[in-house]
């Protein structure tokens, strides 16, 4: 519109000073050139503003006196009434918020326990919304300040009370941040579309932490004290198959010593002792001999 006002304003200053060039005398030729100029440079503006270029990624809502053309104008050059104001908007998949920090939100648990959370989005604009966003909202800035903020916040604020303490400050933050995704989209509507929640950081009460990292040693120590019962009973497992093994022994040595082995085994022993040893022999009178063996080797 800027545009069109200094092209009306040159075409008239043209024309003025093209009718007073009579009354510049010698110099009305000049004055009559001048003025052309400043038509000429009217014109091609208004011939500029009747082009308009719609960059890749964006998407242009034309109006004109109040009224709001439906129909978008997608990427590309487009012919448009000169007097017409184009909006361009960017459909592409924006952060919020855009600075890449994140929206700090207080909420409550289904305990009623208050919880803050640290949350970013990934979003676009509908282009086939857009001329009812911008005729309902106005420019981006103000549809990212009225839908998205408010959406974010009170749909990770509904999300947040289905969960219980644990379930937020579980490892797996997927099924929170799905939850917290369908909860914006809802408070959203159709006017833009959420594509992925972040959920970079939850903060509890002092109290709350506490009795979570209580909760979390004592998970831990029960584990360890499992583990050790787990050790002495597989000791007390290899202890009884060790004793096993040496009663199993004990019944293949006992079983194979008959009393014929066992003269043979006493014969073969006294053929290896040195000359001279002494060796005690029971009777069966119960009066023990002593007799002087040995120096078989020697023979």
């Amino acid at each position: 519109m800027g545009l069109i006002i200094l092209a009306i304003f040159a075409i008239l200053v043209g024309a003025v000073i093209r009718g007073m060039g009579p009354s510049f005398g010698k110099t009305a030729g000049s004055a009559r050139l001048v003025g052309y100029g400043f038509m000429l440079a009217g014109l091609l503006l208004v011939l500029a503003n009747t082009f308009t270029v719609i960059p890749v990624g964006d998407v242009g809502v034309k109006h004109f006196l109040g009224q709001i053309d439906p129909t978008p104008l997608e990427q590309g050059v487009h012919v448009i009434n000169p007097l017409a104001t184009v909006e361009k908007m960017s459909i592409r998949e924006q952060n919020f918020p855009a600075d890449g920090s994140v929206e700090k939100i207080d909420a409550q648990t289904s305990e009623q326990l208050n919880v803050a959370l640290e949350v970013a989005i990934l979003y676009r604009i509908d282009p086939a919304n857009a001329p009812e966003l911008y005729q309902r909202l106005g420019s981006e800035s103000q549809i990212t300040s009225r839908i998205v903020l408010n959406a974010v916040r009170n749909g990770v604020r509904d999300a947040a009370a289905t969960k219980s303490i644990n379930d937020i400050f579980s490892p797996n933050r997927k099924e929170l941040a799905n939850d917290m995704l369908k909860a914006i989209q809802v408070k959203a509507g159709d006017r833009i579309e959420v594509l992925e929640v972040f959920v970079r950081d939850v903060q509890a009460p002092q109290k709350v932490r506490d009795a979570i990292e209580e909760k979390l040693q004592r998970e831990q120590n029960v584990a360890a004290e499992r583990f050790q019962t787990e050790i002495i009973q597989e000791k007390a497992r290899q202890q009884i198959e060790q004793a096993k093994g040496i009663a199993e022994a004990q019944r293949i040595i006992s079983q194979g010593l008959t009393r014929e082995y066992l003269t043979f085994y006493y014969i073969e022993q006294l053929s290896k002792l040195p000359s001279g040893s002494v060796v005690y022999v029971p009777t069966e009178g119960g009066v023990p001999l002593m007799r002087p063996v040995g120096g078989g080797g020697s023979r």
